[in-house]
């Protein structure tokens, strides 16, 4: 058995498995963002009786070292070589790698990314998250920065003189609080979702979230030719995001269309397990 930890924002998933993605337990708790020892100590209190750990992480990674070189979220953890300092204090064969790339290598094991020509993975939590298939190998690039599309840059006015970034302005968590501040509900996803079915000034924000997510779509499809994005993260598990993204696109197709080859646009398979399973499949690429 093994346990494989996905690291969040808000919460760390973590489950029990066997090396055919067969889960035996899976829980969570609130992701530690005080210091390093302690952030180690929860992990090895998971680590009992296991065989190894995968860890799924956001942040710039070079996971043949396991060694962090940036990661926004917990920045306690940079310039860390977390799998030598958890290899060292478990005994066990540990493994640590990108959560959008983990995301992506799940579903290109046991997912809607295999057999896939020119694809791109889109990771919507905290941040933004991305990882490009290219001729069916997903992409590593020299300074693991391929594919992150949450730090493209985007104007906050028409001269270009503030920016922010597409990670930032677009994440799951920015459209939640922007409704819910908006029509003054809870700040829950499933309230907003409902709230956005109901409510005009709901879905209008909603619309324009999916358009300015569909526009970059539209330009990173004719930039690299994709076959196919594929969504993950929490909020790919509502139907309504998915479709009015599809939407958008398809609204921008009509409009600008060029040629009739046209990419399709999916949540993942497995949702917001697609990172487990990516982690858990890194593991196995590792120790063949």
């Amino acid at each position: 058995m093994y346990l494989v930890i996905d690291v969040g924002g808000t919460y760390t998933k973590y489950g029990y498995f066997d090396l055919d993605g067969n889960c035996f337990k899976q829980g969570k708790y609130p992701t530690i963002k005080t210091n390093k020892e302690e952030f180690y100590n929860e992990i090895i209190l998971l680590a009992k009786d296991v065989k190894g750990i995968a860890i799924s992480i956001p942040g710039l990674i070079d996971s043949q070292k396991g060694y962090v070189y940036a990661i926004t979220l917990l920045p306690f953890l940079a310039h860390q070589n977390i799998k030598q300092d958890l290899q060292e204090q478990t005994h066990l064969p540990v493994t640590i790698e990108n959560d959008a790339k983990c995301a992506t290598l799940g579903e290109l094991w046991k997912g809607h990314l295999q057999n896939v020509h020119n694809g791109l993975f889109l990771v919507f939590g905290s941040g933004i998250g991305g990882t490009l298939i290219i001729n069916g190998q997903m992409m590593i690039s020299p300074r693991y920065k391929a594919g992150e599309i949450g730090s493209l840059l985007m104007p906050k006015d028409l001269q270009y003189k503030e920016m922010t970034n597409f990670g930032a302005h677009n994440n799951a968590n920015q459209i939640i609080q922007k409704i819910s501040q908006a029509i003054h509900c809870q700040e829950d996803g499933f309230v907003v979702f409902n709230a956005i079915q109901k409510n005009q000034t709901a879905y209008q924000i909603f619309e324009q979230y999916c358009r300015e997510i569909a526009f970059t779509i539209y330009n990173l499809y004719y930039i690299l030719d994709l076959d196919i994005v594929c969504i993950g993260g929490g909020i790919s598990e509502q139907p309504l995001f998915i479709e009015t993204v599809q939407k958008q696109f398809q609204q921008l197709r009509d409009t600008y269309k060029e040629d009739d080859h046209q990419p399709i646009i999916t949540a993942c398979l497995h949702h917001n397990q697609a990172n487990l399973f990516g982690a858990l499949y890194h593991f196995q690429m590792i120790h063949k």
